[in-house]
This record gives C-alpha cells, structure tokens and sequence, in this order.
C-alpha cells in the first residue's frame, strides 16, 4: 500500500475514535448528573388558596439536582404552618414564591399584594357580568350615576369610566376560581378588589358623593390592541404637515400727543407781545416760555418748532395796520 494512502487512512480513524470517546464521555456524565438527585417537598393533594400548609399536604420527593428549584424546601419545619397565596396542584414542588410572608393568616390578607387594598363593592347579575367574574380577572370599574342639568329639566343618566385593569382578589366569600360544585360561574352579591390606596379614594369619591352604582366590565386575557401601523404612519403624515404657528409681533404703544402751539407777537407802537394760541384756536394764559418746547424739539433756527409762519406775518399786519 502505497504512503498517499496510509497517511489519510490513520488520520481519519484517529479523527473516528475521538468522536467515539468524546460520546462515551458524555453519555456517562448524563447518566452521572441524572443519577444526582435531592429530596424535596410536594403537594401530596391539591391545596386551596389562603390555606394553613400542614403535614398531612406534605410528601417528599427525589428530583434530579437539575430540576430542582432554587426557592424549593428541603426542611418540613420552615414549610409547616405557611399560606399559601395561590392554587398548588397535587405532585408540584412548594417554593417559597408560592406562599405569603411568614406570619400571614390564612383568609384574604394573605393574597393582597404589598402595597394595595382590598376593597368590596355591590354588584348584582348585570354588574358582575352575569357572574363570570372569578377570583383573579381583570376588570374596568364604572360609576353610573344621575346628572341634573338644571331645576326644569329631569336628571339625565351618566356614566364615567374611574378604574382600569383592576385585580379582583374574591368574588362574595369564595378566594378560588370554581365554586364547591367545580363550575365557574359564580353570582354573588359582592366583589372585593384589589386597590392601590389613591384608587381607594376615587372610587369612595365616584360612589359616595354622586350616589351611583357600580359597573364592572370583564377584560380579556390577551393583550389590548395597540394603534394600527396605517393610522400611525397618517397621525405622522398630518402632525408634519401642519402649520406651524408664526410668531406674534408686539405692536409699539404709540407715541404720546404732543399739543401744537401757535405764537403770534403783536406790536402796538413802541411795545411788543407775544399771544400763543392752541391748535383749536383758544388763547393760552401763562408763562410764554412754559407753553413753547424746550430748544431741543424746536428746528435749526430760533422760531418755535409749532409756528405758523403765515398766521403770525399776517396777525403782525394787522396789529401795525
């Protein structure tokens, strides 16, 4: 056999049994980490919401190291005596995610998230959705009530929406969402939701002042539908083509009037006077010098600024005539 074909022949049953080794290697470390198991506790039965976590609900179990949870519990003693704040069902691993702070009692308390309230309101079979609202939905809250416009006219109805996207932690007494006899539709007289402490007031102010009544809307479970991409591209389309509004030019306060004076001097003989009239014709009394503008407002020469050359060589005539 030739050397150019030797060379590649080991070469490539080299390349064979590495592959082979590599495999081997990590079909054993599969079977080694499978093999790697710890004891943790479950649900031995399913377990309500807002209940007292006993023994007899507990059942140890080995799952591999892999699948374990990190907030799992290994120790009967710290899972013993805990709420939950959920449905477990029967088999599931208990985290602590799944239970209410310690010292929590069992009831509503426990599922009210930090932070919010829980409120109660009057529903009947229409305001309630005839019934389909369940422990965990989300709700729109409306206050209808009846506006009076005026002494003549009859008070007209109204309705406002006042609270969106709102928990509702438990319909009349029941934290589950089926009833005792596994249906879900539940028609009860009361609705509790969960309330951040401002939403508290507005629906205290919405019910109490105006005497309305609540109005529950069920919302789904997927997500609200966002504007379209048509409407979006022509709300850009407009707000580019709208005119842009021109900036407002100050008008100047117009300038004071300044009163017009007519200076006639009358000579009788020997003696000089000098008359100052007012632009409507009326004499002046006074200081000659306090009626005529100052040296700065009158022209290049000496005559006032507001003389009429004419009327003064004529009044001169006549007064020497």
């Amino acid at each position: 056999m030739k050397a150019k074909t030797i060379v590649p022949l080991i070469i490539g049953l080299a390349v064979g049994f590495f592959a082979i080794k590599m495999g081997v290697d990590m079909v054993k470390k599969a079977k080694g980490s499978q093999a790697e198991t710890r004891k943790v506790f479950v649900s031995s039965k399913s377990i309500e919401v807002a209940a007292k976590v006993t023994e007899s609900m507990l059942a140890t179990k080995e799952v591999p190291e892999t699948l374990v949870p990190a907030d799992a519990f290994t120790d009967a003693k710290a899972l013993v005596g805990r709420v939950t704040k959920m449905p477990i069902a029967a088999g599931v691993p208990i985290t602590n995610s799944m239970l209410a702070p310690p010292g929590a009692q069992p009831g509503l308390g426990a599922r009210i998230p930090a932070g919010y309230r829980a409120v109660s309101v009057s529903v009947n079979e229409q305001s309630s959705v005839a019934g389909f609202i369940t422990p965990g939905s989300r709700v729109d809250v409306s206050a209808v009530y009846r506006r009076t416009q005026s002494a003549s006219t009859p008070t007209q109805p109204a309705s406002r929406l006042i609270l969106s996207n709102v928990e509702v932690g438990a319909v009349g007494q029941s934290l589950d969402r089926t009833g005792p006899d596994g249906k879900a539709v539940q028609i009860t007289k009361s609705v509790t939701l969960f309330l951040t402490p401002s939403q508290v007031q507005i629906l205290n102010a919405a019910v109490g002042s105006r005497k309305g009544r609540i109005r529950l809307a069920l919302r789904g479970y997927g997500n609200e539908p966002g504007p379209s991409f048509l409407s979006q591209l022509l709300k850009n389309a407009m707000q580019h083509r709208a005119p842009k509004p021109r900036p407002t030019k100050h008008k100047a306060a117009p300038k004071p009037h300044e009163p017009v004076f007519h200076v006639v001097e009358v000579r009788r003989g020997d003696q000089a006077e000098k008359l100052v009239f007012d632009e409507n014709g009326g004499l002046r009394q006074g200081d000659f010098q306090a009626l005529i503008p100052p040296p700065n407002n009158r022209g290049s020469d000496d005559s006032p600024k507001n003389v009429d050359d004419d009327s003064l060589e004529r009044r001169r005539m006549e007064a020497d005539g």
